[in-house]
């Protein structure tokens, strides 16, 4: 399958040929403001499918609204009948397409033109009014304000907040993407004459401001967003794509004493944080129990004897694990437990706690008996 895209070096373009080049079944016909006429041609000749988003939102005088967003929908959809091809299009609109403004009009009268080309040759068209839309590799400073708010804050620039109160509806450009992909197979969402991206936030410039700042407070620390939330997700991997490249990089604060290595890799404030452990061999990790904290171990290196012992009734269970074939040990609230290296070799280990280390409520204690008595009874099994 052949598929025309018309603005293919623009923020949706880049993106859409990105997902689509995933399907090996299909070939990418590029065109954009520096292709040639004889290219137009020939790719109106071939195409299976267009995706129409070229157009124009920054012109230096309001004519070539007209010309760009009107103008070229005119020579493409002539070109598409002069090579007789009425293979189904997709045009990128806008919202502000009823509102009366230089930009608003003339995406109307793309609209209009190619509903009219699709009545007259019996045409399947697509047409979406897309909101503001956000994501990687769109360009700051231009006419997107989180492209600006994300690669501004990530660069240390300033950022001007107009109206903290003003609310915007966005669609993130990998939901555009798969829901243009859609339409490759007449699976797209429609409401009446127009079609729609399914996945859409309204949120205030003041909200996203503040959001992006706590990203910029956080950038060089282990602590990270609520990824559970999706349009948080969404902005934090908007935001980390403008981040500079030399900051990627970011040593981490080692606790190092005779028995290995600890250090915290990822905090969260909803999932805790995860750490790696190291141990030495003949040493023995542990010896505490917990009301509320849960963890999670999973050796990826060496050879551990596991221990669990009841607080109360001092039931115990014991089993071993290796980095020979991984798996995952919950260990149970209110059980004083133990990580022994029994291997030649040092243990390593990825552990995971449903909550934040606070040196202010631990929530980690020892059985009445010593540590030294408690490593003396273990070495009994």
């Amino acid at each position: 399958m052949k598929v025309l895209i018309t603005g293919a070096n623009g923020f949706v373009g880049k993106n859409l040929i990105s997902h689509l080049s995933l399907n090996k079944d299909i070939e990418v016909l590029k065109y954009d403001i520096d292709s040639t006429e004889e290219e137009l041609d020939k790719y109106t000749m071939e195409c299976d499918f267009v995706y129409h988003l070229a157009g124009v939102n920054r012109p230096q005088n309001t004519s070539e609204y007209m010309e760009g967003n009107f103008g070229f929908t005119s020579v493409l959809l002539n070109k598409l009948i002069e090579n007789n091809n009425k293979c189904p299009i997709m045009i990128s609109s806008s919202i502000q397409a009823e509102l009366d403004n230089d930009y608003g009009k003339s995406k109307k009268a793309g609209e209009d033109l190619i509903f009219k080309y699709a009545k007259d040759n019996n045409v399947k068209v697509y047409v979406y009014r897309f909101p503001n839309l956000f994501g990687k590799w769109c360009r700051p400073n231009y006419n997107s304000v989180i492209a600006t708010f994300c690669n501004n804050i990530a660069n240390n620039l300033e950022i001007v907040v107009n109206d903290e109160n003003k609310e915007l509806n966005l669609a993130y450009i990998d939901d555009v993407c798969e829901e243009l992909i859609r339409c490759l197979s007449d699976k797209a969402h429609r409401e009446g004459n127009f079609y729609y991206i399914p996945i859409t936030y309204v949120k205030s410039l003041g909200y996203i401001a503040n959001l992006i700042k706590s990203f910029k407070e956080n950038d060089r620390g282990i602590m990270v967003p609520s990824t559970g939330d999706e349009f948080t997700k969404k902005l934090y991997a908007t935001y980390i794509s403008y981040a500079p490249l030399k900051e990627m990089v970011v040593d981490l604060e080692e606790h190092r004493d005779n028995r290995g290595l600890f250090c915290e890799l990822v905090r969260t404030k909803e999932a805790g944080q995860v750490s790696v452990s190291t141990t030495n061999p003949e040493i023995i990790r542990g010896g505490h129990y917990h009301h509320t904290k849960m963890e999670r171990f999973i050796v990826i290196k060496g050879k551990a004897k596991i221990k669990f012992e009841h607080v109360i009734t001092h039931e115990t269970y014991e089993f071993e694990v290796s980095g020979d074939k991984l798996q995952y040990v919950t260990i149970p609230v209110g059980y004083q437990h133990s990580i022994n290296n029994v291997g030649n070799e040092e243990l390593i280990l990825i552990l995971w706690a449903n909550e934040l280390f606070d040196s202010n409520r631990t929530d980690t204690y020892v059985m009445e008996e010593t540590q030294d008595e408690y490593k003396k009874r273990l070495h009994k099994y």
